[in-house]
């Protein structure tokens, strides 16, 4: 179900693009305060799964503020992924790409801590709870050592997501994720696990096709070096 509310929320969220023209400003604003709120909710999941918090109305109040963040963030990426793709095609002057460029770097910020965050926590979980992971992954017919080379891959692709910026290398990063991803589903199914129990790593499949998506967009936005000797005094 999730799934589904995820994947409308990105759409309408890209479709206000087309019924609301607000200014450069406002959308940069707009993406700050998403990458506040990703930022926010990477720390109420750790404070959710890892804090030990026994309160059953605590635990309740926790689970709605990310359910509530997590349609919320969504909704927002829809619109400035929309924003960014319509900017990146319409920009004529090299102020116009600069203008885009911002606001991609603070939206790609943002979507770099939550599936960053979103995998550590996942490799994290594994490591405390490696009794049933093993038996998972024998119940499976995979090796031991395949439990940790995969939870080695998805700390490495997350920090190469967390670390883009330096390193260049967020793209990679996804695609080797989408893979585990494409994996994880397989597994599932080869199971015959219900469905259900793909929603995780579908859900990360739509967020790591949006992070695809931007980085396409950052090297299309790219000033070239005439629009940066403009810029210089």
């Amino acid at each position: 179900m999730d799934i589904m509310i995820f994947t409308g929320l990105l759409l309408v969220g890209g479709l206000l693009n087309f019924i609301w023209e607000p200014s450069v400003k406002t959308v940069h604003c707009l993406a700050k305060c998403y990458l506040l709120l990703a930022i926010y909710l990477a720390f109420v999941v750790w404070v959710y799964y890892f804090a030990g918090i026994k309160n059953t109305f605590l635990l309740n109040a926790l689970d709605i503020l990310l359910r509530y963040g997590s349609y919320l963030e969504h909704l927002a990426l829809g619109f400035l992924a929309g924003y960014i793709l319509v900017g990146v095609r319409n920009a004529k002057t090299p102020a116009d790409r600069f203008d885009i460029q911002a606001i991609l770097n603070i939206t790609l910020w943002a979507i770099s801590v939550s599936i960053g965050n979103s995998f550590i926590v996942a490799t994290v979980g594994k490591s405390m709870n490696m009794p049933y992971m093993i038996g998972f992954f024998k119940q499976s017919g995979y090796a031991i050592w395949f439990l940790y080379f995969i939870m080695i891959v998805e700390s490495t692709g997350a920090a190469g997501i967390l670390l883009h910026f330096k390193l260049k290398m967020g793209a990679l990063a996804a695609i080797g994720l989408a893979l585990i991803m494409l994996g994880a589903i397989y597994t599932h199914w080869h199971n015959n696990d219900p469905f259900s129990d793909s929603y995780a790593a579908v859900s990360q499949l739509i967020n790591l096709a949006m992070i695809l998506l931007l980085y396409y967009l950052e090297k299309q936005v790219k000033p070239k070096p005439a629009d940066t000797q403009i810029y210089v005094v």
